[in-house]
């Protein structure tokens, strides 16, 4: 049995659902009419680099497919989407793949944390190998910030950079530094 099939043996859901539509690179719709956004991950938005490719990329590995969910502590976002890790039936860990191979980068918040470390691994080997959105060249800042309490990382002239306190602002030499401590980029200044 490999480490993914016995992720899926252990899934907490025990009905089997088919991808009915892939919204984007991280949120898929199942024959139930449920949203499903994947827990621990995220990929590019519309109009930033690498969304197609991602979206493409889940397309190919859940459309039409069954799958199983298995829950965090938390099982819904504030959007009434679904939160879960998502398993093919052949014991994929669909999360898990989509940071591997480069299409996400690991998106973690409290208290859905139990496979940070999992995801936190493939994400650097995915940025060593330069796979997927890692092989996307971006401008650099000669530094980053991000809040003691927060989960995501800005540039230093980032609107929300700057709403961050004195006492509860860290430094980063750069974006290597900020994704090695599973830090996600701010959506707004995409750093």
């Amino acid at each position: 049995m490999t480490f993914f099939s016995f992720l899926a043996a252990s899934c907490h859901r025990a009905d089997q659902l088919t991808v009915r539509r892939v919204s984007d690179g991280d949120t898929v719709v199942l024959s139930d009419g449920a949203k499903v956004r994947y827990i621990g991950i995220d990929t590019p938005e519309k109009e930033r680099p690498y969304y197609d490719e991602a979206r493409r990329f889940n397309e190919k590995l859940v459309l039409g497919k069954a799958v199983r969910l298995e829950y965090d502590i938390e099982k819904t976002d504030r959007y009434g989407r679904t939160l879960a890790y998502v398993y093919l039936k052949d014991g994929t860990f669909v999360n898990a793949e989509m940071i591997r191979q480069g299409y996400a980068n690991i998106y973690t918040f409290p208290p859905n944390l139990k496979y940070t470390e999992l995801f936190l691994s493939f994400q650097k080997e995915a940025r060593q190998a330069n796979r997927g959105l890692w092989g996307v060249k971006v401008a650099l800042s000669s530094y980053y910030v991000f809040s003691a309490r927060g989960r995501a990382f800005h540039r230093p002239d980032c609107e929300f950079a700057g709403k961050i306190s004195k006492k509860n602002r860290i430094q980063l030499a750069g974006r290597e530094k900020a994704f090695d401590r599973g830090l996600s980029p701010c959506r707004k200044c995409n750093p």
